[in-house]
């Protein structure tokens, strides 16, 4: 564990896909982004907050090389939200890049599911286009 409060972890994930990867999960249980509402939007901030504040304890300062986001069913392996705290974007290998491309069906980022949520859009709507999302 690198950082908690009373409400959230930060930990390192066990399949970094970047030099930096990290999971700020909620303590509460909380299902996936499907499950949130437009309540839930500073638990989002909170969790986006602890993000960027790990990155900088650990010397990442440049804001346009990080990637903050949350994969979206089916696309996730545990069924407990967590948000992705990547850096730097420019290392994400190769072979997990697509897990972490913002603008697919796989990943959204902190600020389109903050965004959806302040639009009171209750539910993520996907359409089957081909890897795109768009919202509903």
């Amino acid at each position: 564990m690198i950082h908690k409060d009373s409400e959230l972890v930060c930990f390192r994930d066990i399949c970094p896909a970047a030099p930096h990867h990290y999971l700020v999960v909620p303590k509460q249980h909380i299902v996936s982004c499907f499950s949130l509402f437009k309540e839930h939007i500073k638990l989002v901030e909170r969790m986006a907050e602890m993000g960027r504040a790990v990155l900088q304890e650990n010397g990442i300062t440049n804001p346009n090389d990080i990637r903050l986001g949350f994969h979206i069913p089916p696309y996730i392996s545990v069924p407990h939200l967590h948000l992705h705290v990547l850096a730097p974007t420019s290392e994400i290998t190769d072979d997990l890049a697509h897990k972490f491309t913002p603008g697919t069906m796989r990943f959204f980022t902190e600020d389109l599911l903050r965004r959806t949520l302040e639009d009171d859009l209750c539910r993520l709507v996907c359409t089957v286009e081909p890897d795109h999302y768009h919202m509903l």
